[in-house]
Formats: structure tokens, C-alpha cells, sequence
């Protein structure tokens, strides 16, 4: 059945092509029976011929380009569903990573009691910007930038997280370690004394960059989401896209 699905377009042409000399060959039963001269029985036999050659190959280029049509816009729904579900997992991740980073409160325990995080692999977690270039033509150039915008924002949060956890692991958390700093409730002065100005206020600074690109990322992921998923039932509409609904 897939084989015949595939040839669908040829099969109907020639089909209409053994119906169009069928008339001919009936016609040209009737033309020999009746008294019409042979030449007018000639014209009317290789119009005939033509007219089903035409209507046949015609029939087939148009059912093949319908076909063509059908498998590019099942492309582009599936390019939409793909670049909606990057969106999804990418929400998922920030939101994970927004759960630990809501457990500190002030910039003294984001910076110093906040521990190194580790999370998974997203470097595989891309828009395939290229699958979306069709948008173009739908008058929405501006959601591709938007995308490529968002995807970069969300690189950098997952950035940010590994620059503070090297930091933090590496300069940070050996000097607590040798100055006795860790869990005691100690002034801010005296860490930033016996820390140096260099990495009590690059553990600061370091976690408010994190937080800020984490919390700035989910916020814009959802309109991003939400923004494509309502152009892709513009497009197509009835059709069905991947729902989400905010936690």
C-alpha cells in the first residue's frame, strides 16, 4: 500500500490516460461505422490521442505537486512542533534549576552558602533555526531572531551556572575552608576581610549574574512559547501543537 501511496500520481495519470483512448477507440468504432471521410476519421483519432495524453499528464503533474505541497506542510507543522518542544525542555530545565536557587534569599547566601550546582548536559538542546526559514514567507521573520535571541539566553544561564561553579569550587569554597567560614554566622565585614575584596565580591556578583540570567530566561521562555504556539494555529489552523501549561 506505501508503494502504491508513492506512485499514486502516475497510477491516476495513466489511468486517465487508458480512459482517454478508450474514447478514442469507441469514437473511432462509431467514425467507422458512420459515412464521415476517412481524413475527418484521422483528425478526430489523433485529437482524441492528444487531448488524453494531455489530460493525463496533466493530471499526474497535478496530483504530484499536491502530494509535494502536503509533505511540505507536514514538514513545517512538524518544524513547529520541534522548535515548541525545545521550548518546553528548556522551560523544564530553568525551572528545575529556579527551585534550588529560590531556597537563598540575600546576596550573602546566593554568594557564599548557595553550593555548586550541576546540571545536565543541555548543550544538545538547540532551535533548529534553519527548519523555520518558511516563516519567512508567513510574514513572521521576526520570531526567528526572537528565537535565535532566546536560545542564546538560554546557553547563557546554563553558562553562568558552570562560570560560578568553577569559581565557587576552585577559589570560593577552598578559602571558607582554610579561614573556617563555613555555617558561621559571622558579620559580612569579617568575610569580606579574611575572603579579600577579589573573591568575597566575585562570589557576590558571580551569583547575582546567575540569578539574574536564570530568572530572566524563564520569564521570556514562556512568552516565547506561548507567542510561537499561537502563530503555529494561525498558520495551521485545527491543527494540533504541543500544549503547556505553566507550573
Amino acid at each position: 500500500m506505501k508503494i502504491l501511496r508513492n506512485y499514486q500520481p502516475e497510477i491516476f495519470g495513466a489511468i486517465v490516460g487508458l480512459a482517454a483512448l478508450n474514447v478514442w477507440y469507441l469514437s473511432s468504432v462509431a467514425i467507422e461505422d458512420s459515412v464521415v471521410p476517412k481524413s475527418y476519421d484521422y483528425l478526430v483519432r489523433a485529437f482524441t490521442v492528444a487531448v488524453g495524453a494531455f489530460i493525463g499528464a496533466f493530471s499526474a503533474f497535478w496530483l504530484k505537486s499536491y502530494e509535494e505541497g502536503k509533505k511540505y506542510k507536514a514538514s513545517q507543522k512538524r518544524s513547529l512542533n520541534s522548535a515548541l518542544f525545545v521550548l518546553v525542555r528548556q522551560i523544564n530545565a530553568i525551572h528545575c534549576i529556579k527551585q534550588d536557587l529560590e531556597k537563598y534569599k540575600t546576596p550573602f547566601e546566593r554568594g557564599l552558602s548557595l553550593p555548586a550546582m550541576k546540571p545536565p548536559d543541555y548543550s544538545n538542546l538547540k532551535q533548529d533555526i534553519e527548519s523555520l526559514h518558511f516563516l519567512i514567507d508567513n510574514d513572521s521573520a521576526q520570531i526567528l531572531m526572537e528565537l535565535t535571541v532566546e536560545q542564546e539566553r538560554f546557553e547563557q544561564a546554563i553558562n553562568s551556572i558552570n562560570l560560578r561553579n568553577e569559581f565557587y569550587v576552585k577559589e570560593v569554597q577552598p578559602a571558607l575552608s582554610f579561614h573556617a567560614l563555613n555555617g558561621r554566622p559571622l558579620p559580612l565585614a569579617e568575610f569580606e576581610e579574611k575572603l579579600g575584596e577579589r573573591l568575597f565580591q566575585g562570589a557576590i556578583n558571580g551569583a547575582a549574574t546567575l540569578y539574574e540570567h536564570v530568572y530572566t530566561s524563564e520569564g521570556s521562555l514562556h512568552e516565547k512559547y506561548t507567542e510561537l504556539r499561537d502563530l503555529a494555529k494561525k498558520i495551521f489552523p485545527g491543527e494540533k501543537f504541543i500544549a503547556w501549561t505553566k507550573m
